[in-house]
């Protein structure tokens, strides 16, 4: 978020930011992204409450959600009801289908009662929901997706079905996935769409929640499983790229796309990830990055062919040395790279420091790739 404050910060300053017709944000980014797009005045406005925000961290008010409100019996509830028969049905299907492969015996219809019945499972409450109240309280309120307060802005919030595999998008316009169909029916908050596609799951469960749809003009109820849109599209970009299908329900044809990064670029070499949960989080950075690689060199690729204008990646983990140029006041990439993204109070100097390499990155891709937009 504090990155990417200066990156908007710069884009604000070169009168670029006014001339952004559609915002598409995965992860972390689509708490800023959609605090710029859900909240009215000036930039200054906006800078000033992110800045608080920042300094004040989200920590305490998710534990405050948790444990001083419904969330927490909830969620204790969820974990009381569900946690053991869970555990008990997965090792079960567990057994069951290793008789099915290893003896040959007829396990399937058990296999198929123990999934429904785990299917049916009820699910109150999480660290997930508890992140949801504390961004209603904090930053969004009770409004809801279509309520963007920026004229001309389309907005798209990016999350992952787990049922599916398949991307999940709450929309200024529409919401909803391919596999299910459009979302009809009560608009979803804003905090639900941004508590769903930041839901980091190594460390938060999915968003559970049942939604209405119209899939072809016939309606049905479907309860989806919603986590990091990382999981998915990484970058956000894939509405926005140039020849995805017509009939594609997001499809948002642009001319140019500025992507804002704050991953921290190539992993140095000197850890040894070993034990079970640190080779799980490498191993699920490095498909990340594999992933993001490959998006980049096709939109790079638009950009040559001219099915873009013009393509702008500003990177926190950018590598200085290959900068287009070195300011002499440049915040490097080592001095910000490694800041941990725990929704804990940060200080002004941390604040500082990847709010300006944001501004000054920005500044140095717009100069080099994006010039046209800030004439």
């Amino acid at each position: 978020m504090a990155f990417h404050l200066g990156c908007l910060r710069a884009l604000h300053d070169r009168r670029i930011l006014e001339k952004v017709k559609v915002i598409s944000t995965v992860s972390g980014g689509s708490v800023i992204g959609a605090t710029w797009a859900y909240r009215a005045g000036t930039f200054e406005e906006f800078e000033a409450h992110v800045g608080a925000i920042l300094r004040r961290g989200l920590q305490r008010e998710i534990m405050r959600a948790l444990f001083c409100s419904l969330e927490g019996p909830k969620a204790l509830g969820t974990l009381l009801v569900c946690g053991a028969p869970s555990l008990l049905v997965a090792l079960l299907t567990l057994a069951l289908s290793r008789l099915r492969k290893w003896l040959g015996a007829a396990t399937e219809p058990a296999e198929n009662a123990l999934g429904a019945f785990s299917r049916s499972l009820p699910i109150w409450g999480s660290l997930t929901t508890a992140f949801e109240a504390a961004l209603e309280k904090t930053l969004f309120g009770d409004h809801t997706i279509d309520q963007v307060a920026r004229p001309g802005l389309t907005a798209i919030i990016n999350a992952c079905d787990l049922r599916t595999g398949t991307a999940f998008r709450f929309g200024s316009e529409k919401s909803g996935g391919w596999r299910y169909g459009e979302l009809v029916g009560a608009k979803p908050t804003i905090a639900k769409a941004v508590a769903a596609s930041a839901a980091f799951p190594l460390l938060l469960p999915p968003l559970v929640e049942a939604f209405e749809f119209d899939r072809k003009g016939k309606r049905h109820r479907k309860t989806v499983l919603l986590t990091d849109g990382g999981v998915f599209d990484n970058l956000g970009v894939s509405v926005l790229e140039p020849g995805r299908a017509h009939d594609s329900a997001f499809n948002y044809p642009v001319t140019h796309i500025i992507s804002l990064n704050a991953g921290g670029g190539q992993f140095e070499g000197d850890e040894r990830r070993y034990w079970w949960l640190g080779r799980v989080a490498r191993s699920f950075e490095a498909v990340h990055r594999k992933a993001q690689d490959s998006v980049y060199q096709r939109l790079h690729k638009y950009a040559e062919t001219g099915e873009l204008r013009a393509f702008g990646m500003i990177y926190l983990g950018q590598q200085d040395h290959k900068l287009p140029w070195i300011p002499p006041d440049l915040v490097l990439r080592d001095q910000v790279r490694d800041y941990p993204t725990d929704f804990a109070p940060m200080s002004a100097s941390n604040l500082d420091l990847l709010s300006r390499r944001g501004e000054q990155l920005t500044h140095l891709i717009v100069d080099r790739y994006l010039a046209d937009l800030s004439e």
